[in-house]
């Protein structure tokens, strides 16, 4: 019956519901002004150390500084545009500091695909056309190399997007998870983990072991992650995820419904 004028239209209109109900309902949405990343922010402490990894137009860190006015903040972000884009916005701002450099599992030298636009990254974008690419050699760093040259002990938030590296990044944070050195972070899951040809099963399967608990964001509260292999999509269910320390979580302040979603 689907195969007729009036079965595709209905067809076409059961699509476009079961994405309404995805985004609206179960919160799969990267729009950060309702999917719950400026509510999470106020999970910070009063006076928060920040990493902002992927730095890009320097968005996050506004906001977060915005909420958290003595916040420090350290940018990462391998691109010219990032580190143009701290120039003409953040110079001067002695609460932020960045870092012309990117992130992953390993330091060393990088390829980076310079897009023009925010699916700049380490890994060639299908969905983009790779030949608009501008490609360059970066710097690429860990967190946990970075930290210990700059003294660092312990890290309150961590933003990743990573543009699909961003399994990678807390591949190279692996020290500071297992002292449980950063209280949350949160994580983009999107179209870029095609390049990375990375999954969420890895994630699961990363922090099996380690003293933290996954959540999927939401406005307002976090519900508990439960791999599926249903969404495991990262171009139909694109989503924020969030990582907690057992430490963090134990003072009884960070809301969590249950309702699988």
């Amino acid at each position: 019956m689907f195969w007729n004028p009036i079965g595709a239209s209905l067809a076409r209109r059961a699509i476009r519901y079961q994405v309404l109900f995805n985004v609206v309902v179960r919160n799969y949405s990267l729009m950060g002004n309702s999917n719950g990343e400026k509510w999470l922010l106020t999970l910070m402490d009063e006076n928060p150390l920040v990493f902002d990894v992927g730095f890009y137009e320097g968005q996050s860190t506004a906001e977060i500084l915005k909420i958290r006015p003595s916040a420090t903040v350290i940018g990462f972000d391998p691109s010219n545009f990032g580190r143009q884009s701290y120039e003409r916005s953040f110079v001067g701002d002695s609460r932020v500091r960045f870092v012309n450099a990117g992130f992953s599992d390993r330091k060393g030298k990088s390829t980076f695909y310079d897009y023009g636009n925010m699916c700049n990254s380490l890994g060639v974008r299908q969905e983009t056309n790779p030949g608009t690419a501008t490609a360059y050699e970066v710097q690429i760093d860990t967190i946990d190399d970075f930290v210990k040259a700059n003294n660092i002990e312990s890290i309150n938030f961590l933003k990743i997007d990573a543009e699909g590296f961003d399994l990678n990044v807390l591949e190279g944070a692996s020290e500071m998870l297992a002292w449980q050195a950063v209280d949350i972070f949160t994580f983009e899951f999107a179209s870029g983990w095609t390049g990375s040809k990375r999954y969420l099963w890895e994630v699961e399967a990363f922090f099996k072991d380690k003293p933290y608990r996954l959540f999927r964001l939401f406005n307002g509260f976090l519900c508990p992650f439960v791999y599926d292999h249903s969404v495991d999509s990262c171009t139909l269910l694109s989503a924020m995820y969030v990582g907690v320390s057992e430490n963090r979580l134990a003072k009884g302040d960070v809301p969590i419904k249950d309702y699988g979603l």
